[in-house]
């Protein structure tokens, strides 16, 4: 694909699923909106990845990651291979998402409370991946979603602890610096939502150089303890990252009045 995925709106995908609206991009994939056949129609989103030499194993990740199961993650169901408009696609059928934390980010970063509340759920979601065998891999705003007031974490990245990260889709600011040499692992995901917790906190990703040794130098302006979770989350060293257990515990560092709020709308509701 070049990335024209404009041009698959308005077609209907296996003769019942209309792709109403393109929801988001990449050089390597899209997610559009659309409707399951009657005679209950809901509203769900259909994610289509560029098919290559490897489609047989993209689909076969598909498969494995529609096998987690959790109230944070978001569902997916695999597809397979297709070919819509004479172009060769591997899909999978997701849940519909309100809003992702990317579409929330240009406008506001989110608060202390805010970046509490979203920082749980994740927490917990990341920590069934790991105990699954499975690394998320692309942990970025864009992959935190609502859906009403519950947080949803994708779930279509997952890929197996120990195996190479798909060849398709290229490193971005938000990847470990041994995320294009070393299989993936926890402390990878880990490094991942430290870049993401900065963002959410400043609006800013935190500068680092892969091909320096030096940690990235973080705003001193991040509040605890965030900045500690951050700090300790972007180590270069992957052995020397918190896990996602030590994160949680970190956050019981907060006062009282934070952790135990009455249950609010998510932080990605529109205001």
């Amino acid at each position: 694909m070049t990335g024209d995925w404009k041009q698959f709106e308005g077609q209907v995908f296996q003769d019942k699923f209309p792709l109403q609206r393109l929801l988001g991009s990449t050089s390597h994939s899209a997610v559009f909106l659309t409707q399951s056949p009657p005679p209950q129609p809901k509203t769900i989103a259909i994610k289509f990845i560029s098919s290559s030499r490897s489609a047989d194993s993209q689909t076969s990740l598909l498969h494995r990651a529609a096998k987690l199961r959790h109230p944070n993650l978001l569902r997916l169901l695999p597809g397979g291979r297709c070919r819509l408009a004479g172009v060769d696609l591997v899909f999978g059928v997701m849940e519909y998402v309100d809003q992702d934390l990317g579409q929330v980010l240009p406008n506001r970063p989110l608060s202390k409370r805010e970046a509490h509340e979203m920082l749980g759920p994740l927490l917990d979601a990341l920590s069934h991946i790991h105990s699954k065998g499975f690394a998320h891999s692309h942990i970025k705003p864009s992959n935190i979603m609502a859906i009403g007031d519950q947080l949803k974490l994708s779930s279509d990245t997952a890929v197996p602890l120990g195996e190479t990260r798909p060849a398709y889709r290229p490193l971005d600011a938000y990847d470990a610096p041994e995320a294009g040499s070393a299989p993936v692992a926890p402390s990878s995901d880990v490094w991942s939502l430290g870049v993401t917790l900065v963002e959410i906190l400043t609006q800013e990703i935190p500068v680092s150089y892969r091909d320096r040794q030096t940690d990235p130098i973080l705003p001193p302006t991040i509040p605890q303890p965030f900045f500690d979770i951050a700090r300790n989350s972007l180590r270069r060293d992957p052995g020397l990252r918190w896990t996602t257990a030590q994160i949680a515990d970190c956050l019981k560092a907060l006062p009282s009045k934070l952790r135990h709020v009455p249950q609010r709308p998510s932080p990605m509701k529109r205001k």
